[in-house]
């Protein structure tokens, strides 16, 4: 199998993968240290580019930020040319169904037979592990994944519906965290934020116990960016407003250059708490 890339949602997949006997390789000769140097803790082996990938590999799986999604694979068309054998290529990135259509057309008349498929949850634990849609002609063998680092849940149907399901249940999630930042700076700019906190933690306390669950974003931010305009554009092609995560992409932004988003900073690495918090963060 090839990982690409592999990334904090993408290695741990990786390390089961590995561990159920299947050997995962992944092109990381234009990749940061700091990614080879994860995926050498987590088992995965260096392919250097991606021609020797395709050479060697059954499967290709893209977990990647959205706005790469395309372009790798036009990539792989161009170094599919010579392939003598059907290679599968499972998409789980956060795009919209118009977006993986079009790299279905991309890929038609070629060797590689594509899945569409959407991530749900966080990297697997030993416990838990993230749910994966998957759907097309070909979804079922994903399926031979199932278990190892991932609950596949098999759609069937048309590429477009695995991604989807992404696109409505994103929107809600990463589309609430978005509205509970935008609020609490509006309160921090209006000098409200003590009063704010304490009628939440009065009227609303799952939204005040909410609120200290932001930590992981600040680490994320750069990559939710492009999916809000995915679910935008999904929302539009639906004749649904897009507006919602317009305003959300613009938060996300605004997150992923401030103090804590510049520095990518996990949950463990941030040590400012309450009002502070927020404040570096916006």
């Amino acid at each position: 199998m090839t990982l690409i890339s592999p990334g904090e949602m993408g290695s741990p997949i990786a390390k089961h993968i590995i561990s159920n006997g299947i050997e995962v390789i992944s092109p990381l000769n234009e990749r940061s240290d700091k990614t080879k140097i994860r995926a050498k803790k987590n088992g995965i082996i260096d392919s250097g580019n991606l021609a020797n990938s395709l050479k060697q590999t059954d499967i290709i799986v893209s977990i990647l930020v959205p706005s790469d999604a395309k372009k790798l694979a036009e990539k792989i068309k161009e170094e599919s040319t010579n392939l003598d054998r059907d290679v599968y290529f499972a998409d789980l990135n956060a795009i919209s169904p118009k977006t993986v259509e079009n790299m279905e057309k991309i890929l038609s008349g070629t060797k590689i037979k594509f899945i569409d498929g959407g991530i749900i949850g966080t990297p697997p634990t030993e416990n838990k592990f993230p749910r994966i849609y998957v759907s097309g002609p070909h979804s079922k063998i994903f399926m031979q994944l199932n278990n190892m680092g991932m609950e596949v849940i098999d759609m069937g149907g048309n590429i477009g519906e695995a991604s989807a399901m992404k696109m409505a249940y994103a929107s809600i999630t990463k589309g609430y965290s978005s509205l509970l930042i935008a609020a609490v700076m509006l309160s921090i700019k209006t000098n409200n934020f003590d009063s704010l906190m304490d009628e939440l933690e009065y009227s609303q306390p799952r939204v005040f116990e909410d609120l200290k669950k932001l930590k992981g974003i600040p680490s994320k931010a750069h990559r939710w960016i492009g999916e809000m305009q995915e679910i935008s554009n999904t929302y539009i092609d639906n004749d649904v407003s897009g507006n919602f995560h317009k305003g959300s992409y613009d938060i996300y932004k605004k997150v992923s250059s401030s103090k804590l988003g510049s520095k990518r900073l996990l949950p463990d690495e941030i040590k400012v708490e309450g009002k502070e918090f927020f404040e570096d963060l916006y």
